[in-house]
């Protein structure tokens, strides 16, 4: 059974990673963008070269958070961008832009995909707990309490 030390050893990245290991999925949307809520917006390509100066040429896409929804732009906080030829992303850390409406062809809300976040959960909580049985049975031989006997002494 494990106690003390060797419980926060195992049990502190298995709750970390259960925490963090939660996965997402797109779903196109119809109406307006909420403000608050996560989204992937699609440039048009006439959208794409008329922010091009504030994203960087050839931008497909973008993710971001809905700050502001304004008649004519979206105030959006940048999470990342990906271009279409170079086929890379660029991860920004919420810098504030504003995206006219007319450079967006559609939206897609970003949604938590819990069957998903619940399967990479259990195999990561499984493969750090068959890790840290691993270590402990491996420490455990080490440290003299296994089943192999002394040499004997010289003669």
């Amino acid at each position: 059974m494990l106690r003390g030390r060797s419980l926060r050893i195992t049990g502190v990245p298995i709750l970390a990673l259960t925490l963090f290991s939660a996965c997402y999925r797109y779903v196109p949307v119809t109406s307006d963008p909420v403000v608050g809520s996560a989204y992937r917006g699609h440039f048009t390509p006439e959208g794409s070269r008329q922010v091009a100066r504030l994203v960087g040429e050839n931008v497909a896409t973008f993710d971001g958070r809905i700050v502001t929804v304004l008649d004519t732009a979206y105030l959006v906080a940048m999470s990342a961008t990906f271009k279409r030829a170079e086929a890379s992303t660029t991860i920004w850390t919420g810098e504030q832009l504003v995206i006219p409406r007319s450079a967006v062809n559609r939206f897609e809300l970003r949604q938590l995909d819990r069957p998903r976040t619940v399967r990479a959960a259990a195999l990561y909580s499984a493969g750090i707990l068959g890790l840290g049985l691993l270590v402990f049975s491996i420490k455990s031989l080490a440290s003299g309490s296994g089943s192999v006997s002394p040499p004997p002494p010289p003669p």
